[in-house]
């Protein structure tokens, strides 16, 4: 199965020189070679070897090098896979070359887009940054159809593993096992080293803390001499390698300006079974917090809709604000199941005391129907997915 996403129009149309940049495992690869219309494709190996997948060779770099020039000279399309492990003596090279053919530089680190625009560097200016992350959910629900599995195959590499939601529970053992070592990998290739603290932070995250204060109170009892405003340093880091994102607080009780949570579902999820339930060594989890995850995942579906910012207010307990300039505009309610009456006034009076002007109910199991300003249903969110994607896909947005 392949999912259509809207960044590979975007990824068609490179028109000049650019460095394609993200987290491992989230699709750079498979887009690039899927969609540019390329000369020349060679990956730089852990060992410092040029392989070409078109005959199966292996070469050394400098040869790769030689064939990059030539091919630039003659106007042709270059892409480098791994570029982050090319030796930067081969850089200023490169740069000599520009604005000849077309250069793709593929990377699996923050860091290497760090280095590409630094002021020192030989190609500051002469390529262009583009971040990929993990697929919006609107892209895979619209061709997916079911809103739960659409929360797993955001992350692109879980196609292949995971069938059903229940898989989670069945396979959670084996996913921790790539979860953990795809976590590792992204600390390698940043020259890191997967220390107890960050993987420490990380599961404080899963299991639902989100306050630096809170992180850092957890982590201290637990042996580490951290602060709130060390931890918010952590944080960033984790942001920056697309580990970890932030969301906007909304409420009169807000005592902190960002939510943070981990950006993939899977991850959060698996990573929530090893705090919880200790799935590497136990091997067996009980229930996962699905609901929370994909009440984050609809929020950015409904935010797209509405051409307004996600926000999220833990104090008042609203899973989803919308905000425009600033100012709410609307408040949901998520649940798997259905509604009960006295679940939905009480969730409709919660959000219009919180200041809110409309209050939205979305189940996934059928469509509320309690006239609140509105009602979704999983047919809704699948039709409102659809609509989203035709969107960003026809303004050529992606």
């Amino acid at each position: 199965m392949e999912i259509l996403r809207r960044e590979y129009n975007d990824v068609k149309n490179f028109s000049s020189w650019t460095l394609v940049y993200g987290r491992r495992k989230v699709g750079k690869s498979f887009l690039v070679r899927k969609y540019v219309n390329y000369d020349l494709y060679y990956v730089i190996t852990r060992d410092l070897q040029a392989y070409f997948p078109k005959d199966n060779s292996f070469r050394n770099i400098s040869e790769a090098f030689s064939l990059t020039i030539k091919a630039l000279r003659e106007n042709k399309t270059v892409v480098i896979d791994e570029f982050q492990r090319m030796p930067e003596k081969y850089w200023d090279g490169l740069s000599v070359e520009h604005p000849n053919g077309k250069l793709i530089l593929v990377g699996s680190s923050f860091r290497i887009m760090q280095k590409l625009v630094d002021r020192q560097s030989p190609l500051l200016g002469l390529v262009l940054p583009y971040n990929l992350g993990i697929i919006h959910y609107s892209d895979v629900l619209s061709q997916v159809g079911d809103p739960l599995l659409s929360l797993i195959y955001r992350d692109p590499w879980t196609l292949s593993f995971v069938k059903s939601v229940k898989d989670l529970e069945d396979k959670a053992y084996q996913l921790y096992m790539v979860t953990k070592a795809l976590i590792g990998e992204i600390f390698e290739e940043e020259e890191r080293q997967l220390t107890s603290l960050y993987e420490a932070i990380l599961l404080s995250l899963a299991e639902g803390e989100w306050n630096t204060v809170i992180i850092a109170g957890s982590l201290n009892s637990k042996g580490f001499n951290v602060t709130p405003s060390s931890v918010s340093g952590y944080l960033e880091t984790l942001q920056n390698m697309g580990l970890v994102e932030k969301i906007p607080i909304y409420g009169e009780k807000k005592r902190a300006r960002w939510y943070y949570k981990i950006s993939s579902p899977i991850i959060s999820l698996i990573f929530y079974a090893e705090a919880k339930y200790n799935v590497s060594f136990t091997e067996n989890v009980g229930e996962l917090p699905i609901g929370r995850e994909v009440q984050f995942s609809i929020g950015e579906l409904l935010a797209e809709k509405h051409n307004a910012t996600l926000a999220y207010s833990p104090y008042e307990d609203i899973d989803i604000v919308l905000l425009e300039k600033g100012k709410p505009i609307i408040g949901y309610e998520v649940k798997l199941g259905e509604f009960s009456k006295a679940e939905a006034e009480k969730s409709i009076e919660r959000i219009r005391r919180a200041g809110i002007p409309k209050a939205g109910l979305i189940s996934l199991k059928e469509k509320p129907n309690f006239n609140a300003d509105e009602e979704l249903g999983p047919e809704d969110l699948v039709r409102i997915s659809r609509d989203v994607f035709q969107k960003y896909i026809s303004k050529g947005n992606v």
